[in-house]
């Protein structure tokens, strides 16, 4: 069978698939019926430019196994993300097929997914302001899946480039019913906001305490050992939701907070478990909604499998 592209997969899947994929994925996710193994990291450098490899496994019990492998290029010391390779490799356990997609477009839009659900599990009822940090793939995934998600009536960006910012705005008009405002600083960005996505792949904090209004929702898209977007104190004071608990820890902000001496301050229910992102779609955290979480996601294969499976549901190759 022929390769499944990124254009194949856009034709069939549209933002509120998306949307839908994730939040199923992450309800599975919670009732224990989608598993995200641990993943494989590998980091290396070449000249001005470092390079990030993932090797992520994902099972659907009983149905399908999926594998993707990305590998990025990004120079870390300007915060910019380079290019990215990245295939999906699906297996229908049922049938002993085993298929191959791109995978570019499914992460850029099931991490966008993830960030905006974090803010509808957890953040406050209506949202009407948003405030995204960046102005890359991932921002743009988290504009269009919000405007689907949330519905906010106003969506603020800001990064360092004021060229990036006006691309992404133009983008965005017209596109997305919110109106959207650049502004040229974070603290102009998260004035008036009711939810913060944090998207930069950067070494240098850009967000502390200071700067989040009290009660504000926060989503964190990272998972890379190399960047850290937190001060500290942002996740040591804030209640932390992650995806994935031992990819959590490996990433750039939880290892900053270790290197200080001191501990995340992770969800936990009654009996002292650490909750994820899976409890808060399944229900089990609505007594945090509203209260300033911090959602912390590094991805996961299983998102990847899910909107895969989907794709192939739609051309027809796998039953419902």
């Amino acid at each position: 069978m022929k390769m499944i592209t990124d254009s194949d997969i856009e034709d069939v899947l549209d933002v509120p698939d998306y949307v839908a994929s994730c939040d199923e994925a992450f309800r599975l996710y919670g009732a224990g019926d989608l598993v995200s193994p641990a993943r494989k990291e590998e980091v290396w450098r070449e000249g001005d430019w470092d390079y990030f490899q993932l090797r992520m496994p994902a099972l659907w019990v009983g149905k399908y196994r999926g594998t993707k492998v990305i590998r990025e290029q990004s120079n870390v010391t300007a915060g910019h993300l380079g290019e990215r390779f990245a295939k999906l490799e699906i297996e229908d356990l049922v049938a002993g097929e085993t298929f191959t997609m791109d995978a570019e477009h499914i992460t850029n839009m099931r991490t966008g997914a993830a960030g905006v659900l974090g803010a509808k599990y957890l953040g406050q009822k209506e949202i009407k302001t948003i405030s995204i940090i960046g102005t890359g793939r991932i921002a743009r995934s988290i504009a269009l899946c919000a405007d689907t998600a949330l519905q906010p009536q106003a969506i603020r960006l800001t990064s360092r480039s004021a060229e990036n910012r006006a691309k992404l705005k133009q983008f965005l008009d017209g596109q997305v019913a919110a109106k959207i405002t650049n502004t040229d600083s974070v603290v102009s960005c998260l004035e008036g906001t009711d939810a913060v996505f944090a998207t930069v792949p950067t070494p240098r904090p850009i967000l502390g305490e200071n700067e989040l209004p009290a009660g504000v929702h926060l989503s964190v898209i990272a998972g890379d050992p190399r960047t850290s977007q937190l001060q500290p104190e942002v996740i040591q004071r804030r209640e932390v939701v992650v995806d994935h608990v031992d990819q959590s820890r490996r990433s750039g902000d939880f290892l900053a907070v270790a290197d200080d001496g001191k501990r995340v301050r992770m969800a936990k229910d009654s009996e002292g478990n650490v909750l994820t992102i899976g409890d808060a779609a399944v229900g089990r955290m609505k007594g945090r909604r509203g209260k300033g979480v911090v959602a912390y996601f590094t991805g996961m294969a299983l998102q990847d499998l899910h909107a895969g499976v989907t794709v192939l549901r739609r051309l027809g190759l796998v039953g419902n």
